[in-house]
């Protein structure tokens, strides 16, 4: 269910909202994917406020779901 959404927001060019493990802590981020590694271990996403692209490995995406007033 996870890359289902990972693929909305790339496909749509859209944010969604997930739940990341990171550092041992839950943190909860909207971002908009902009990559899917091809092997699938790995997307690349812009965050808020941010200009750069952040990759993050699909195993530390606890959930994701449609971001708020999408």
């Amino acid at each position: 269910m996870i890359t289902r959404f990972l693929r909305y927001s790339l496909e749509r060019e859209v944010k969604i909202c997930v739940v990341l493990m990171s550092n041992g802590a839950m943190k909860k981020t909207n971002l908009r994917v902009t990559a899917i590694e091809p092997d699938g271990a790995g997307f690349s996403a812009l965050l808020p406020g941010r200009r750069r692209e952040t990759r993050f490995a699909l195993q530390d995406v606890l959930t994701a779901t449609y971001a708020r007033g999408d």
